[in-house]
């Protein structure tokens, strides 16, 4: 998928700038997201923070420095980025199991490669390294509570019928899944979507997922319980680094070129094909903490988008 070929180049960024201090914002920049959303999924793929990711690769070439040069402590310090000799040697033997001077006089040291996001294939899913980012998922039995709204820029609108809903009756909202989908599509008329297109106006749904017992009644703290859409579905994550000519992130774009990787992979998925012509697409909002008290963050209170789209055997 995009994402991982723009989390690749990230990694090429931080190699070339392994010397001194790097800056993570600038990390995040090159591979088109948010600060926050480039340390979710780089911990989330690699099981470590990119801090840490970058801490090794300093030290593991600190080390090859001290094995095949004479040069002092105090100038690797200053060539990695370290404040003081001290600080840098903590780190170097927190990561070697040794001080610098051991590892110079006996030439060995923990060896760390620089990562390289792949995509491979398992079974139904594919994964970068072990972990599943493109999978099918079979939805059933699953109770919802729905915001339905038509109007002009009703995503908008729906979340905001939820936000108020879920702050005024629920504790534990940031911590909850929500999806959204257009029963009739985001351009009824069947158009595509085109960059910098106008806000228009038509369905939207926002659906809250229910928990336990919650859903075993007609209506949950005041809003209509029903089923959620049931059925198979593949779901990938969707890079939002499309961007319109104010420098907003563009979703229906993101969603393009997400679309297209996906349909590639499921190509290569036996078994399966797109169906679409009797299910909307859904997509899951996955929402940082600050949107539910301030409504005016708009497309950059997104912390994860993921891509929800209908199949069915063959």
């Amino acid at each position: 998928m995009e994402w991982i070929n723009k989390f690749n180049e990230a990694i090429d960024y931080i190699e070339k700038n392994i010397e001194g201090k790097i800056d993570l914002e600038e990390v995040a920049r090159v591979a088109c997201c948010s600060l926050t959303r480039f340390q979710r999924m780089f911990n989330f793929t690699t099981d470590m923070t990119v801090g840490e990711y970058i801490r090794n690769r300093k030290m593991s070439l600190a080390a090859d420095d001290l094995k095949n040069s004479n040069i002092k402590i105090v100038d690797l310090a200053i060539k990695y980025g370290y404040d003081s000799p001290e600080a840098f040697t903590r780190a170097f033997q927190n990561f070697h199991g040794m001080p610098p001077t051991t590892v110079r006089k006996l030439g060995i040291s923990t060896d760390f490669q620089p990562i390289s996001f792949q995509l491979k294939r398992n079974g139904g899913s594919f994964n970068v390294g072990a972990k599943p980012i493109l999978r099918i998922e079979d939805c059933s039995n699953e109770r919802v509570v729905s915001f339905f709204v038509d109007c002009q820029g009703p995503e908008e609108a729906a979340g905001n019928l939820l936000r108020e809903w879920a702050v005024k009756n629920l504790s534990d909202y940031t911590a909850r899944r929500y999806m959204g989908y257009a029963p009739k599509g985001h351009h009824p008329k069947g158009e595509q979507h085109q960059p910098n297109e106008p806000i228009d106006s038509h369905e939207y749904i926002m659906q809250m997922f229910l928990l336990g017992d919650e859903g075993k009644n007609d209506y949950f703290y005041g809003a209509k319980v029903c089923d959620a859409p049931q059925g198979l579905y593949l779901v990938g994550d969707v890079a939002l680094n499309e961007f319109d000519d104010k420098g907003d992130i563009d979703i229906g774009s993101s969603m393009q070129t997400a679309f297209a990787v996906m349909s590639e992979c499921l190509s290569n998925m036996n078994g399966y094909e797109f169906d679409l012509a009797e299910r909307r697409h859904r997509e899951e909002q996955i929402l940082c903490n600050e949107w539910w008290t301030n409504p005016n963050l708009g497309d950059s209170a997104l912390q994860g988008f993921k891509l929800w789209l209908p199949v069915k055997k063959i």
